[in-house]
């Protein structure tokens, strides 16, 4: 119920005024009440002495007893009290309530004997005359040193009673009085001490929710007023500090991710805390399986040993794995320890680098340089034989020096060719020869390339076919690559056609442009080596292929040139039925 502190501060503030004036109130209608009580007395006192005094002369005379009646109604009237007069004897000799003669004898009474002992008798009893509750005052009557009678005054005690609940009525008024303005000025000052307590909550909480715009405005220079202002320091700081980290985790975050390299931070019991997406696809992980053990989540024995094994030993861990599953993979690892405070273990730091297209690259230059050497080793070698051959006495034979120098001349030619093949290759794949955006009429540049393949053609008796509509539109390219392009597709499906066979070379429009397909009927390529007959010196009849007189360079060239024209060559074939190498060029820019 009284769960603020306005409440409870207004409660205690009523609680408190009105126990203070309880207290004081009690206090004071008993000092009253003592102070009307021995002020009645003394009042009675007066009156029962004049009384007396009155009287005094009465006692002994012929008309006492009618005098004295008179006198006590007389008296009373003027004193608003009974008026008793009593004899030494106890016998009534005069009352203003009741008729002396029905009045039983009043010597045994307490106020007679009180005055007989004291000289002043006091006493509140029931009258037993009246039957009601009185307070009487006894004085005795001397006269020539003998005590000749009493004079007795009474006042009834619910008059008393009367005048004192009036004062505590007046009590009463003043206890409300003071609780309602005891509860409006402890309101008032509840609401004035608590309001920088509830803006300092609502600044605390909103802090908590993260929000630390809200500010205190306490003026006042007391405790609250110094709490406010150390709270106001306190968001502050805690703004910056959080602005700082905020600031930091955002930087950590774009950068994990955003690396190549996959990074894991680990536990010290080898869960995983965090895993950015280079991580998740070197391993290949579904990002809902993180937070996991890394046993759980990494399918690989030795990565997941050498894990344990740095987690364990506290120890930095590098290693280059090979991981099979789900696909082949080269990894480079690196394990780093994490220390806390004390230098206390808490988990490690693990960079993956995918190194499989490295590993690739390796093997392809090894695989280059190896071709290249064999290719060089072959001609050179020739040409070395038959010049030595020559020196050797083969000079003095005309007709054989005459063969010895035409094949030098034509392993000289097969030289040239290559070194022109390698360095066009080189050029193209370092991006020097930039495209030369141009339009190409299609139907020109076949008819123009069947002329420069004719003898190659008349030659091998093969009978090229150019399927081109009239109306074909443009062709956006740089002329002499796809020229260069066309050419070495065409030769190539002359070369390996047969004596006699067919070549066609189609060109036709598509919706997303110009469609070129270079057909020939020649022996076909085994599926195995379909993706790889782009690669330099792949050759898939090495022999038949020296034979032809080809530097295996051809189709890498064609694949590089229409890279760089934003497209790829395809190709297509039949063991025994021949194959078909097309690709697509813009029709638009």
């Amino acid at each position: 119920m009284l769960k603020s502190l306005k409440m409870k501060f207004t409660v205690g503030f009523i609680a408190l005024a009105l126990l203070s004036m309880l207290v004081s109130g009690v206090y004071l209608i008993k000092v009253l009440d003592n102070y009307f009580i021995e002020n009645l007395q003394a009042k009675l006192l007066v009156e029962a002495k004049l009384v007396r005094e009155m009287v005094i002369d009465e006692f002994g005379s012929l008309n006492m007893v009618s005098d004295i009646e008179k006198i006590t109604g007389d008296l009373a009237n003027v004193t608003s009290t009974r008026v008793t007069v009593i004899d030494a004897n106890g016998v009534v000799l005069g009352d203003s309530e009741q008729l002396p003669t029905l009045m039983e004898n009043h010597l045994g009474r307490p106020e007679i004997h009180q005055a007989i002992s004291e000289g002043v008798g006091i006493a509140e009893r029931e009258s037993t005359t009246l039957n009601t509750q009185m307070m009487y005052l006894a004085l005795p009557v001397e006269k020539d040193g003998e005590i000749k009678g009493f004079v007795r005054l009474a006042l009834p005690m619910p008059e008393i009673t009367t005048a004192l609940s009036k004062l505590w009525s007046m009590l009463f008024i003043a206890l409300l009085m003071a609780t309602v303005i005891a509860g409006i000025l402890g309101f008032k000052l509840s609401q004035r001490l608590t309001r920088p307590i509830q803006e300092m909550t609502a600044a605390a909480q909103n802090i908590a929710g993260g929000d630390f715009s809200l500010r205190t405005y306490t003026t006042s220079q007391d405790e609250i007023g110094k709490l406010g202002q150390a709270l106001n320091q306190m968001a502050q700081q805690l703004k910056e500090m959080i602005d700082e980290v905020s600031t930091g985790k955002s930087k950590l975050e774009t950068v994990l991710a955003n690396m190549v390299s996959g990074v894991i931070f680990l536990r010290e019991d080898g869960k995983i805390d965090l895993i950015n997406p280079a991580a998740l696809k070197i391993l290949e992980i579904e990002p809902k399986n993180v937070n996991r053990h890394q046993i759980e989540i990494i399918n690989n024995y030795q990565l997941s040993t050498l894990i344990d094994t740095a987690l364990k030993t506290h120890k930095a861990a590098k290693d280059d794995l090979l991981i099979l599953s789900p696909h082949e993979k080269n990894i480079e690892v690196n394990i780093t320890p994490i220390l806390g405070k004390g230098n206390t273990n808490i988990g490690a730091v693990m960079v993956l680098h995918d190194i499989t297209d490295l590993r690739k690259l390796e093997t392809m230059r090894r695989d280059f340089v190896a071709n290249v050497s064999h290719e060089l080793r072959t001609p050179v070698t020739s040409l070395k034989g038959y010049a030595e051959t020559l020196l050797d006495g083969a000079l003095d034979d005309p007709e054989t020096a005459r063969e010895f120098v035409r094949i030098i001349l034509t392993e000289s030619e097969r030289l040239r060719m290559l070194v022109d093949d390698l360095l066009e290759l080189s050029r193209i794949e370092s991006g020097k020869d930039s495209v030369e955006w141009q339009k190409i009429d299609v139907s020109a540049l076949l008819h123009s390339l069947e002329v420069k393949l004719r003898p190659q053609l008349e030659a091998r008796q093969i009978e090229l076919t150019v399927v081109c509509p009239e109306k074909l539109p443009y062709a956006w390219g740089d002329y002499s690559m796809i020229e260069q392009v066309l050419t070495n597709l065409t030769d190539n499906a002359i070369k390996y056609s047969a004596i006699g066979e067919k070549v066609k070379i189609v060109a036709s429009e598509k919706s997303d442009g110009i469609l070129f397909e270079v057909i020939d009927s020649g022996p076909g390529i085994p599926e195995h080596d379909l993706p790889r007959v782009f690669e330099r010196f792949y050759r898939v009849d090495k022999g038949r292929n020296r034979k032809q007189g080809g530097t295996g360079l051809g189709l890498a060239i064609v694949k590089h040139i229409l890279e760089t024209h934003g497209t790829r060559i395809q190709v297509e074939s039949t063991l025994g039925r021949g194959s078909r190498f097309y690709f697509m060029l813009r029709n638009k820019l």
